[in-house]
């Protein structure tokens, strides 16, 4: 919380997790249950998903997730959507003094992705740079603006107005910050800043595994990076040696001394 300063914090964590997150978590993070976005919509979305793309279940799931958490709330409000694999290492803006919002940059490329945004809304890449870098702050009033097209144009509710867009033969043909991102970039880019602050995504590669950033390391690599993803599909391998045992002796042993 110390590196973004907001008046609410929500996580959105499995329903069987909530109790045990609830227990963990500050007081000032309210712990919500997936299922208040996904009951609208994970079904279908399962059986459109062909028999060799079921592994991308949790994959969409979570996209369609943040785009129902962001429209959760008032249409006044600014929403920064953050993911949760991602630690903040430095005390972040996302508003600049003007009241423009402020992106960061990425280097991604994926061309399933504008296949999909053009279907939605019939615009093209406009931005020299990705918006999938961990997070994405956006007002509510935007995204609305962005279903209310989607609704005029396909006459559907805009879940299924996606759902229909989306070619589920292809690997990963959407991208939820990808797809605001080139919306906003169209239509609000007065009101957009982009930032070129450094981020890292490889944290798995550079330290192992988020259990070894500890509050010293955080403090070195603050000097370069503005926050660090751990993706799961990037964990060192094998994991049992190179990450298990170096957290069991380094971390976990010198807790157990430390505190007895």
């Amino acid at each position: 919380m110390s590196n973004i300063l907001a008046k609410r914090y929500r996580v959105i964590v499995p329903d069987t997790e909530v109790l045990e997150f609830r227990k963990k978590s500050p007081p000032e993070f309210e712990i919500v249950g997936e299922s208040r976005y996904t009951a609208q919509f994970k079904k279908q979305l399962l059986k459109l998903l062909p028999p060799d793309k079921k592994s991308q279940y949790g994959w969409y799931l979570q996209q369609f997730i943040k785009l129902l958490a962001i429209k959760d709330n008032d249409s006044s409000a600014t929403v920064l959507i953050w993911d949760a694999d991602t630690a903040p290492i430095n005390k972040l803006e996302f508003i600049n003094p003007h009241g423009k919002l402020i992106y960061y940059k990425s280097t991604e490329n994926h061309a399933a992705y504008f296949e999909t945004i053009y279907k939605l809304t019939g615009l093209k890449k406009k931005v020299a740079f990705s918006f999938i870098a961990q997070c994405f702050p956006i007002k509510v009033s935007w995204l609305n603006e962005f279903c209310a097209l989607l609704e005029e144009r396909f006459q559907l509710p805009w879940v299924e107005a996606i759902l229909a867009q989306i070619d589920f033969d292809a690997p990963n043909s959407f991208s939820e910050y990808e797809t605001l991102g080139t919306f906003i970039s169209h239509f609000h880019e007065d009101q957009v800043l982009y930032t070129d602050r450094p981020w890292w995504r490889l944290g798995n590669t550079l330290i192992n595994h988020v259990a070894f950033l500890n509050k010293k390391k955080a403090e070195q690599l603050s000097s370069q990076y503005d926050f660090i993803s751990f993706e799961k599909w990037e964990r060192a391998k094998p994991y049992f040696i190179k990450v298990s045992l170096p957290y069991f002796f380094k971390i976990y042993l010198p807790s157990l001394f430390k505190n007895s």
